[in-house]
């Protein structure tokens, strides 16, 4: 299995994608230790790198490869081990593990004045394996002003108490947890500004 090459990811590489595949394959052993009597592989899987790694399905040969598809995120750790015709399973193979590319970029500017454009505080093209987002607004004197929490951030420039905030500058800090490999991994904080622009506002 290839992991991914975050480096040479477009931005808009695995965008508004939910569900992944991870492609397996492998080879049998050679050897004068190796029965080549082989009936079935087993494949485990396991989600988190500290995982105890757990029987996701069997193939029976020829079959080399296995697709496992349906997953919330590429992160992942696996191994394959033969069944002979006699019933005896080989030692594992070596472990496999992948881990995600995560990705966030969020605007500078938007423009919630009801026209249906830009009418939202979003991340710009596609995020990439977010799990949550916490969101907190600071006016320019540092008072917060706003405060979410959830798997998506779609701010429409509203105030805690649900009233439209004036147009001008605030600060935000964001702290965005994602699908990786690591299960104790800690979330990113991002810290910025955005400027609140209301001209032209539409009719009601």
């Amino acid at each position: 299995m290839d992991s991914l090459n975050c480096a040479a990811l477009s931005s808009e590489a695995l965008c508004d994608q939910s569900s992944f595949t991870n492609k397996l394959s492998w080879q049998p052993g050679a050897g004068p230790t190796c029965d080549p009597n082989i009936a079935s592989y087993k494949i485990y899987y396991g989600r988190y790198q500290t995982d105890t790694l757990g029987l996701l399905t069997s193939v029976d040969t020829p079959t080399l490869k296995y697709d496992h598809s349906g997953l919330p995120t590429v992160a992942g750790c696996y191994y394959v081990t033969a069944i002979s015709k006699r019933g005896l399973e080989s030692l594992p193979s070596n472990r496999v593990c992948v881990d995600a590319c995560p990705s966030l970029v969020l605007p500078n500017v938007f423009t919630p004045n009801g026209d249906g454009k830009n009418d939202v505080f979003q991340p710009l093209r596609c995020p990439r394996f977010v799990t949550s987002i916490g969101f907190v607004v600071y006016n320019r004197w540092g008072a917060k002003v706003y405060e979410g929490m959830g798997p998506t951030l779609a701010w429409d420039g509203k105030s805690l108490d649900g009233v439209d905030l004036p147009t001008g500058l605030y600060y935000y800090q964001a702290t965005v947890s994602y699908a990786m490999l690591d299960k104790n991994a800690p979330p990113q904080i991002i810290k910025g500004w955005v400027q609140i622009l209301r001209e032209g506002v539409s009719a009601r």
